[in-house]
């Protein structure tokens, strides 16, 4: 398993650039037009944009690392940081990702646990996260851990409209 789950700062910017375009890339890369992916890319995952949400106090990044090198990250979010508002009691997983010489080692359970991990500190209730309705191999994990569906919502990606199936994960029992 990874050695380490380090939280970002500004100071991190390039390097969270970097990872955030290579995983990208590798999981939707070749499902979409290159306009697309290079609108995504130099838009969404600009350097601008990504110094702008590390400066959030409602958003979270971390690196996931082994020996020294980063094997994947997770950007969490809560309170008016969150895509698509599910309230102060929940928080977002925005983004889990594993760089593809390391997937299928553990270490994305290990990023979801980390989030789970953090959601129970910052005394949430729930975990949600949304998905490409065609990533199935990303939907199998959720439901493996404990994620099921509470709907949808349209993506846009470049010119492209993309549903997402929004995932839920219960951690508190309401009364």
């Amino acid at each position: 398993m990874a050695d380490s789950i380090i939280q970002l700062t500004v100071a991190d910017t390039a390097k969270l650039q970097a990872i955030s375009q290579e995983t990208f890339k590798d999981t939707f890369g070749g499902y979409n037009t290159d306009d697309d992916m290079d609108w995504y890319l130099n838009n969404e995952l600009s350097t601008k944009r990504l110094r702008s949400q590390l400066k959030n106090t409602n958003s979270f990044f971390y690196f996931l690392k082994r020996d020294n090198q980063v094997v994947g990250y997770l950007k969490l979010n809560i309170n008016d940081a969150q895509s698509n508002d599910q309230g102060g009691d929940a928080l977002e997983i925005e983004r889990l990702y594993v760089r593809p010489d390391y997937k299928r080692m553990g270490y994305g359970r290990q990023l979801m646990d980390y989030a789970i991990k953090r959601a129970y500190q910052l005394d949430k209730d729930a975990v949600w996260l949304s998905v490409w309705e065609y990533n199935h191999a990303a939907q199998k994990f959720y439901e493996a851990m404990g994620f099921t569906q509470f709907g949808d919502y349209l993506f846009t990606l470049g010119g492209a409209r993309q549903r997402d199936v929004l995932m839920r994960k219960e951690l508190k029992i309401r009364v």
